[in-house]
């Protein structure tokens, strides 16, 4: 399974992302000290944009963490 690198926008920590994570898939920040909510943009290159907190958390679901 390949691995793609990218950063968080607001604290530059490199976040590694398997191949099954698709575009829009809501993330978190693994750097404790930051913890932005993010979402994918794009694959390939992979492209990842800061969201608000409250458009992240639904009843059916939760962002992941990935670090």
């Amino acid at each position: 399974m390949a691995v793609e690198i990218v950063q968080c926008p607001v604290c530059k920590q490199k976040l590694g992302l398997q191949d099954y994570v698709t575009i829009n898939t809501l993330l978190v920040c693994a750097n404790v000290m930051c913890g932005t909510n993010l979402r994918v943009l794009s694959r390939h290159p992979t492209h990842v944009e800061q969201v608000p907190e409250s458009a992240t958390y639904s009843a059916d679901s939760r962002p992941e963490s990935y670090g």
